[in-house]
């Protein structure tokens, strides 16, 4: 007579028992390991399937000190550039059969710290961070494998992947300029990380390289979100000596700006000339269509997660010298920009 087993949950040792194996010879199949003889393994998974029996994830985790979940990191989940980074990670963590967690920490450090100090550090393999912190030092505690994404660290320890931030603001300024704009201002966010600094010195050297002179008054720093593009677009258009053309230095303050040029009644290419930095929906569906700096943001989220699980399996990167992906950009043109030499 065979064995018989009820509805109740299904164990390891059922298998073992109808397999007529040991329980460490079933943990050895489930968990692909050696010492274990082609003809038994077959047996053991033939039981597995007929059993319908799925292994305690948790329970096997503990035992193995893994988890195959991998965490993304984001300051926020509002903007379309975070989402498209998650998807690239997913994309590849479900090829290599990777959980993916995503945890957001509205931008906040103390936010941040928190989750690392509660259960990121325990419950995933490996992190994918685009970081709120602002100091190498943070950054140097997490020992868990982590690719700082967009936001780069210098001395933090750990690889990244960050695009051509002042290659894409210098040609954007530039066309600009060819375009015989002379009165040229850049609405961009705080300086803390790489991305902000290389825009912002990108747009200042087109202006400076043009024979140009800076003008305070045309630089609006505000919080990298579309109020603060509306604002500040408000103002620098209701101002007394306004300007020709606004570089918009991420997608909501872009989409800030065309919402206050169109309450303003003004012509986007005609009365006002506007470029943003990075794909955004609103761009795409005005007439004309704004030209924007497009940064490979689905790819960012693609390399990272390569790179991650390269380091998971053993592929040690050199914490001394991290390596740093640098992605390029790509300048697109439509017809936002008004030519004043025509």
């Amino acid at each position: 007579m065979g064995v018989i087993v009820t509805k109740r949950d299904i164990t390891i040792k059922d298998v073992a028992k109808i397999s007529n194996v040991s329980v460490a010879t079933v943990s050895r199949v489930i968990n692909g390991l050696d010492r274990v003889s082609e003809s038994t393994r077959k047996k053991v998974l033939k039981v597995i399937d007929e059993l319908n029996f799925v292994p305690n994830t948790i329970a096997t985790s503990m035992v193995k000190k893994k988890t195959n979940m991998l965490a993304v990191v984001v300051p926020e989940v509002r903007n379309p550039f975070y989402t498209a980074v998650i998807g690239g990670t997913e994309e590849i963590a479900k090829k290599e059969g990777f959980f993916t967690l995503v945890v957001s920490t509205n931008g906040d450090e103390a936010q941040e710290s928190e989750y690392f100090d509660s259960f990121l550090g325990k419950n995933v393999d490996g992190i994918i961070l685009i970081g709120t912190h602002k100091e190498a030092e943070f950054y140097q505690t997490i020992r868990k494998p982590t690719i700082l994404v967009d936001r780069y660290i210098d001395n933090s320890g750990h690889d990244g992947v960050i695009i051509d931030n002042y290659r894409g603001a210098y040609e954007a300024t530039r066309h600009f300029v060819e375009c015989g704009h002379r009165h040229i201002a850049i609405i961009d966010g705080p300086h803390d990380f790489n991305d902000g600094k290389d825009r912002y010195w990108g747009y200042q050297r087109a202006i400076v390289e043009s024979g140009l002179t800076p003008d305070p008054a045309h630089h609006k720093q505000v919080n990298w979100l579309e109020d603060g593009g509306y604002q500040s677009t408000m103002e620098l258009l209701q101002s007394l000596a306004p300007p020709t053309a606004i570089f918009a230095a991420n997608n909501l303050i872009c989409q800030g700006a065309i919402k206050a040029i169109r309450d303003l009644n003004l012509e986007i290419g005609e009365d006002i000339s506007l470029i943003g930095f990075d794909d955004n929906e609103l761009a795409q569906f005005v007439k004309p269509r704004v030209s924007v700096v497009r940064r490979p943001t689905h790819e960012m989220g693609i390399q990272a997660a390569e790179m991650l699980i390269s380091k998971l399996k053993g592929h040690a990167s050199d914490e001394m010298n991290p390596k740093k992906v640098t992605l390029d950009v790509e300048f697109m043109k439509y017809g936002s920009v008004k030519n004043l030499n025509a």
